[in-house]
């Protein structure tokens, strides 16, 4: 059966000129995802990174070549536009209301920077170019972590824009908890890369090693548990008695394996203080900054009780604190800061992924399990962090969602496309 490029389909005898711009809008594309890690490459002024200037030029490719897609995230658009929409917009009421109007438009343009704009560059691409961005980002992720074993195990350099203090790898995201959460998001996307295709098993058998090392440099209690959690849904998604057989066999070998003192001498020393207690006694309370952030989170009901639909606004949080410092919970921060619509809003918005992914499902189960493991880790890890317009956050779920949405829009011919 001849090849057939869905290119070739949707725009007949297309002119080279027209092929060479969209060769470099997709350059562009890829740009933005391997530059959306590195949150360290921004303005020092405001917020705006070397991947938002990729994606702005892209997005203006786009429009040049008209290849702009108006439903990115097919059927559930209208879901995810919707809540963003009511997102913004009551986070915005509630900063004019607290007179915070700066910091209102501020951060609803973070947020549909990330949700709005990203999309539109990113999904509703072909088959081949989807997993082509999916591959950027896993390499972007491993450089991270290759520059993190540099930095830590080998220079061992401390307090510094990558390193903490204390140790823990911060990475090209300058924050430890947020790059371990990175690295946990990419874990069941390799291995659904694996399930569909589009990536070799025995570059998974190399790539997952590594990325578990990467998270025990940051120390990171949330992103292990994460990557764990991650690991456990693919497996169970895609169980069969071979890999149960295979399973049984490896996960007590692992955990022999962690504790034994000959391994556990060779992991890192932030990873044995912060991590390993707590894995041990099964006592959350020695398990790093976990004690305090209950703390927060109790200060944040109580606030709540007093918010109905509109919040305090944007960033008032850290104001009426008496840690004057936001709340680890993306839910709580929303329900505070723009009130009840703010937060539904946003739980709407990962609903319209949930939605493209349903009606994926009866064509494809692993495309299903890409996305909606993805999205499941992304909606537990917001419990353990605020604000999430950053774009190494919006990136990775996105890019779980492609192959959906790719499927939906192209179908069958996914498999001659690779």
């Amino acid at each position: 059966m001849a090849h057939v490029s869905v290119e070739s389909d949707r725009v007949p005898a297309m002119r080279p000129s027209d092929k060479a711009a969209r060769r470099f809008e997709f350059g562009l594309a890829c740009a933005v995802v391997f530059f959306a890690p590195m949150n360290v490459l921004r303005l020092p002024a405001f917020y705006f990174t070397a991947s938002d200037a990729f994606a702005c030029l892209c997005l203006g490719f786009m429009l040049l070549n008209r290849s702009v897609q108006l439903r990115p995230l097919g059927p559930g658009t209208a879901f995810w536009m919707f809540g963003l929409a009511t997102c913004v917009a009551a986070l915005l009421a509630s900063s004019l209301l607290a007179g915070a109007e700066d910091r209102g438009i501020i951060l609803i343009l973070q947020y549909l920077f990330a949700y709005f704009l990203l999309p539109l560059v990113l999904l509703g691409r072909s088959w081949e170019q989807t997993f082509t961005l999916m591959r950027v980002f896993v390499i972007s992720i491993v450089l991270m972590i290759l520059h993190g074993i540099y930095v830590v195990d080998i220079i061992a350099e401390t307090n510094t824009v990558f390193v903490s203090g204390s140790g823990r790898l911060q990475g090209f995201g300058e924050r430890e908890n947020e790059c371990g959460s990175l690295i946990a998001l990419t874990v069941p996307m390799v291995l659904s890369m694996v399930l569909m295709g589009a990536m070799r098993a025995w570059t998974a058998v190399f790539l997952l090693p590594l990325l578990a090392y990467g998270i025990m440099l940051t120390g990171s209690n949330t992103a292990l548990y994460a990557m764990l959690l991650g690991l456990a849904m693919v497996f169970m998604g895609a169980l069969t008695l071979r890999r149960l057989a295979l399973g049984v066999m490896v996960a007590p070998l692992l955990w022999l394996g962690l504790n034994a003192p000959s391994v556990q001498a060779y992991l890192p020393a932030t990873f044995q203080k912060r991590v390993l207690g707590g894995l041990a006694t099964g006592n959350l309370d020695t398990a790093g900054t976990f004690a305090d952030r209950m703390q927060l989170n109790a200060e944040a009901f109580r606030l709540g009780s007093d918010v109905v639909l509109l919040g305090y606004g944007a960033d008032q949080y850290r104001e009426i604190s008496a840690w004057h410092a936001p709340v680890h919970n993306l839910y709580l921060l929303m329900w505070i800061e723009g009130g009840f619509l703010a937060v539904a809003g946003f739980i709407l918005m990962m609903a319209g992924g949930v939605v493209t992914l349903l009606c994926a499902l009866p064509r494809d189960r692993n495309v299903f399990m890409c996305g909606f493991i993805t999205l499941g880790l992304f909606a537990v890890l917001i419990n353990a962090v605020p604000h999430v317009y950053g774009r190494f956050w919006a990136v990775p779920v996105l890019l779980s969602l492609a192959p959906a949405i790719a499927l939906l829009g192209q179908g069958p011919l996914r498999r001659n496309q690779r």
